[in-house]
């Protein structure tokens, strides 16, 4: 066999170019051959100008490629595709198109391999650009049935790495490794959804839903072309079948099982078989099973090759499919009478939120999985329609209460008894933070229309002392609030609408204050007017306030001292002492040092609500001086009484006296008379 490799390669080259090209551009073929009865893949790429053909192939269920390095030579009508060694592989005619190569494999010798049969490549696009074109795909934001087909059948059919472009190999394994498992799992969540939302009210909706999901779940619309070893498609399949079954056993028409004589082919797309596995080969949920349906599937699976199989696990399985299908079917009971409670407050409540307690779950031997799959999704819109209709009886109820019906600081505790106990139920646990809201709702709105009628009320209030006394001081009042203080933004916009009200009267009361201090009778008997009284309960925070409070407590400070004095003057006039006398000091024995002011005796006295007096007896050189106290009488001290002392001048002074001893008494010293008249003078407790 010659070989003349540059006229071949031309030849060649103008056989498989259809289009004007570069001349080191490649062609590129895909299709499948058979071996021993075993299907391979093939991907092929011509290099023109070497005349070398690149040949990549690999077992459908494989996942590495087998790779030959192969030089064309003509011979006749064919090319033969050598290894470099000059061993035959392959005999091809290549279309005069360049669209279409055929070939068969080839012995040792050069002859057809009598295993092999013969086979057809197509003419493809580049590697780079199919794997494009698959990451388009794999970038839909929503795919459907067909895109995840479209995927599948490319994904089953990705070419070798090794032919991309060098700098691309990386990258684009990279980015295949993220975007196709991203982009099944939103075809599986997109799919769930539209099977479980899709209308079903009709038997042509009913006949559309079914067949969206037989399309769902059958094996083209899996990456590797099964549901035996793609555990994620598996499972989603199953929910696919599972959803639809158990939406159309609520109406007149459930699902029915797949035509039974594909079931022998698709058991054989299984390595082996379990209960899950055998729901999608029949395309029914093991729910639906009863005695005669599983009757029925024994005696049609005996006629496949993986029938002994189904039987056995039918004969050891069937005790808990019975279980599943009668745990379904009080589950779907239970749904069914939930569904038909009223929508309203009391009905949430006592159902628990539209949900079954653990305790019926326990009993009734139930799955989480089992509860969610029959109950928990299908309640949701009907839930969620209760819980808002709870809402609005908690709302209008509040709406209907005012602060002397329900005080604000009461309304939280509303919520215990209207929502029950909501710990680990979610839709109760939300239900009462609804009504927690309702209720701080209707507290500042208690508030709020508090201070509107407080503003109102300010308003109209004289801007005077006594405007500001009988208006809480143009403060906001809290005190019908129930304890619960109004929100710090609430107070400043009430401080913000009042201030220029608050400050003129603060400045007119500053000025009504200090007049009434100023012209206060500081013996009078009445008690205090309450402009003399302000510094009581006048709040100093307020800096609109302050000038008032300095004004109270500076008049304050002055009044009472005015009115010490004045007392002081009054009742040492009444005392009896003379001015020699009142202006002198008295000591508690004549060894005492020290004397004490008869003014501060007499002043201190009467603060302490005791009388002393001097009164005398005789006259002229037999004149005596006394000094008396009375301590009047209380209730929970010491009896009221007198004592007298008599008094003699020290060193014959008329102003300095002392204490010679007791004259006469009807009581008890409080104290040691050498604490007496210190105890009188410096105010101290005597008593």
């Amino acid at each position: 066999m010659q070989v003349h490799t540059g006229a071949f390669a031309a030849l060649l080259f103008a056989s498989v170019i259809a289009a004007p090209a570069i001349a080191d551009e490649a062609t590129f073929y895909r299709g499948t051959h058979i071996c021993n009865g075993n299907r391979s893949l093939d991907d092929w790429a011509f290099e023109p100008s070497a005349a070398r053909f690149r040949v990549f192939y690999r077992r459908i269920d494989g996942t590495s490629f087998e790779t030959l390095e192969l030089i064309a030579s003509s011979a006749g009508d064919e090319v033969i595709l050598s290894d470099p060694r000059g061993r035959p592989w392959v005999a091809a005619r290549i279309a005069s198109d360049g669209g279409r190569l055929q070939g068969r494999w080839l012995t040792y010798q050069g002859r057809p391999q009598s295993e092999c049969e013969p086979f057809t490549l197509e003419r493809t696009t580049s590697a780079k650009a199919r794997m494009d074109e698959l990451f388009t795909l794999l970038g839909t934001a929503d795919p459907t049935v067909e895109t995840a087909r479209k995927v599948a059948a490319e994904q089953q059919r990705l070419p070798p790495i090794a032919l991309l472009p060098e700098l691309d190999q990386q990258s684009d394994r990279q980015r295949y490794a993220e975007s196709a498992p991203a982009f099944w799992k939103r075809f599986y969540e997109a799919e769930q959804k539209r099977l479980a939302e899709g209308r079903i009210e009709t038997p042509t909706d009913r006949k559309r839903i079914v067949a969206a999901m037989r399309a769902a779940t059958s094996v083209e619309v899996t990456p590797h072309a099964s549901l035996d070893r793609d555990g994620a498609a598996r499972e989603a399949a199953l929910g696919f079948l599972r959803t639809v079954a158990d939406r159309l056993a609520t109406g007149d028409r459930s699902l029915e099982a797949l035509p039974a004589d594909g079931l022998c082919e698709r058991l054989a797309g299984f390595s082996y078989i379990d209960t899950d596995r055998l729901e999608l080969a029949v395309g029914l949920p093991a729910e639906y099973w009863d005695r005669a349906f599983a009757e029925d599937l024994i005696r049609k699976a005996q006629a496949c090759r993986d029938g002994r199989t189904v039987v056995q696990l039918l004969t050891q399985s069937y005790p808990e499919i019975e279980r599943r299908r009668k745990m379904a079917t009080w589950l779907r009971e239970q749904r069914d009478r939930l569904l038909a409670l009223p929508l309203s407050l009391a009905s949430f409540r006592e159902s628990s939120g539209l949900s079954l307690s653990q305790e019926e779950l326990r009993r009734n031997d139930v799955t989480r999985a089992a509860y969610e799959r029959f109950i928990g999704a299908s309640l949701e819109p009907r839930r969620a329609a209760m819980e808002e209709a709870a809402a609005r009886e908690i709302r209008a109820s509040f709406a209907g209460e005012s602060s002397t019906s329900l005080p604000p600081g009461q309304a939280r505790a509303r919520c215990e008894p209207w929502v029950g106990r909501q710990w680990g139920n979610d839709a109760l646990a939300r239900l009462y933070k609804t009504c927690t809201n309702a209720a701080d709702a209707y507290v500042e709105g208690a508030i709020r229309r508090s201070f509107q009628t407080q503003l109102e009320r300010i308003e109209a209030a004289p801007k005077t002392f006594e405007g500001l006394r009988t208006h809480h001081w143009f403060q906001m009042e809290t005190g019908d609030f129930g304890g619960v203080y109004p929100p710090a933004a609430l107070s400043a916009e009430f401080n913000g609408k009042v201030a220029t009200a608050r400050a003129e009267a603060a400045r007119t009361a500053k000025g009504e204050v200090e007049r009434a201090f100023a012209s206060a009778d500081a013996l009078a008997e009445t008690p205090d007017a309450p402009i003399l009284q302000c510094g009581r309960d006048l709040p100093t925070s307020d800096e609109a306030l302050r000038p008032l409070v300095q004004a109270c407590r500076e008049g304050n400070q002055a009044f009472s001292a005015r009115r010490e004095e004045a007392r002081c003057k009054q009742v040492l006039a009444a005392s009896g002492a003379g001015d020699g006398l009142s202006a002198g000091t008295i000591r508690a024995s004549a060894s005492a040092q020290t004397g004490v002011p008869v003014r501060k005796l007499v002043c201190g006295g009467a603060q302490q609500r005791v009388s002393v007096t001097f009164p005398t007896s005789g006259m002229l050189w037999w004149s005596k001086q006394y000094m008396e106290i009375r301590l009047p009488e209380e209730p929970r001290h010491a009896e009221s009484g007198t004592i007298r002392w008599l008094m003699e001048p020290v060193g014959g002074s008329k102003s300095d006296w002392a204490l010679a001893r007791i004259e006469s008494k009807t009581i008890e010293l409080p104290a040691p008379q050498e604490m007496m008249l210190s105890c009188l003078a410096q105010h101290g407790f005597c008593r």
